[in-house]
């Protein structure tokens, strides 16, 4: 029993911390979904995976490598805990306070408004009808649609934005915080079809865990918390399958029929995840043989709130700085996502990665405390479940440097305002 630690040491103890952060949730009877509970479990679970090292591209990590990723990692927890202590100070609640329907919000007109994001994702969709002659699903070549050099244009923002409507309508679906019953209907009816929609016009592993991800957590807010104990349970068996997996490893070996058809089993889902970690060691310890991403002055920081004005792209393209997919960093070529922290180590240099992990954290914190009172309003809740499931999704891509996510947040903000009673605009 004592084979896992000694031949994955570093997986192991990365899974302890996992296990610590669903213990102290379970404990203490703790939000699960708290800022640094997420960030540390997301991260310790991914870069635990990743150290399983299936593929010879996941090195171990350099020195500068470990520095950043658990410096980061302490800068966002202490941002949580310094806002948690002073709220503590001061009296005010730090437990998620029973939902409540918020007093003055007219459910009818927010629904109704949904409706203009989700007209724009039909949009979206009608423009990938046009491009691939019927919905991808139900095309005779779906991946041929689905290509980089496939261009939609802005219908590719439009049809992405699924999971918004998913948002938006998901609040007004649950009764404890719509008292509306033919509202709640309609807007259950909405999410399924969106998600049915989404999945059959452009079906894409984003779109559908980003809105099964804002369910789960709209439902944990709203409906029921969801125990540590599940997601113990869910660990358990995801851990079980990768140990049942790194066994056959050593039954499987070379080129039989069973071994290619293992190795493709767990090929594309490890890369998915590895990837992102093993490029970022390499962009920060890059070979000397290498050409170097230049540093960005912080200027490429604010791509994604300007990206649709042109100007941030122009930038880019007259600095020679790579774009979206990395291209200069990629240690396989067309495996080109990394970790947050790597945006920001290029864009801010070494204090960065320690100062902006720090403010983002103070920030989730402050918003996390307004879930504490009771009575706490949509707008709250929902740029506080589209922002903490972006932080557990930092291992994989920065999510602030894309301009659809600063467009989903203030669709979110001007929906959840028009819907407030003025004397309750001044108080959310």
């Amino acid at each position: 029993m004592f084979w896992f630690p000694l031949e994955y040491p570093v997986s192991f103890a990365l899974f302890l911390v996992v296990l610590a952060c669903i213990a102290q949730a379970w404990f203490f009877k703790k939000d699960f979904f708290n800022p640094p509970t997420i960030y540390c479990f997301s991260q310790c679970v991914t870069l635990g995976i990743a150290y399983f090292q299936y593929n010879k591209a996941m090195t171990d990590f350099q020195l500068k490598t470990w520095l950043f990723w658990i410096g980061a990692m302490i800068s966002f927890c202490v941002g949580c805990c310094l806002v948690r202590l002073v709220a503590k100070i001061h009296g005010e609640p730090v437990r998620i306070a029973e939902p409540s329907a918020p007093e003055g919000y007219n459910w009818k007109l927010h629904v109704a408004l949904s409706y203009i994001p989700f007209a724009l994702f039909l949009v979206g969709v009608f423009g990938i009808i046009q491009t691939a002659g019927n919905l991808l699903l139900l095309t005779d070549d779906p991946s041929r649609w689905m290509r980089k050099d496939t261009d939609y244009g802005y219908y590719s923002v439009l049809f992405s934005s699924g999971p918004l409507c998913v948002l938006l309508f998901g609040a007004a679906a649950f009764s404890k915080f719509n008292p509306l019953k033919g509202v709640r209907w309609l807007a259950r009816f909405m999410v399924v079809l969106t998600i049915l929609l989404n999945f059959f016009a452009y079906p894409t592993r984003g779109t559908l865990f980003f809105s099964v991800g804002f369910l789960i957590i709209l439902f944990n807010y709203l409906r029921k918390r969801i125990s540590a104990a599940w997601v113990l349970v869910l660990l358990a068996l995801a851990a079980a399958g990768f140990i049942a997996i790194s066994t056959l490893r050593d039954q499987y070996q070379g080129n039989s029929v069973k071994s290619m058809a293992f190795k493709a089993m767990i090929d594309l889902p490890y890369k998915y995840v590895s990837n992102n970690y093993w490029n970022f060691d390499y962009a920060i310890n890059p070979p000397p043989d290498r050409e170097y991403h230049p540093h960005t002055y912080g200027i490429d920081f604010f791509f994604g709130m300007f990206e649709f004005f042109q100007v941030p792209g122009s930038f880019r393209y007259s600095m020679r700085w790579d774009g979206l997919f990395n291209e200069r960093i990629e240690k396989i070529h067309g495996l080109n996502t990394a970790s947050y922290l790597w945006e920001v180590y290029k864009d801010l240099y070494a204090p960065g990665v320690f100062l902006f992990p720090l403010f983002v954290g103070l920030a989730l914190a402050v918003l996390h405390l307004r879930l504490c009172r009771k009575g706490f309003t949509p707008r709250v809740l929902l740029h506080y479940t589209l922002l903490i499931y972006i932080i557990g999704w930092w291992f994989f891509t920065p999510a602030y440097k894309q301009g659809i996510y600063w467009v989903w947040s203030f669709i979110i903000f001007s929906i959840t305002t028009m819907s407030m009673r003025r004397e309750k605009i001044a108080r959310a």
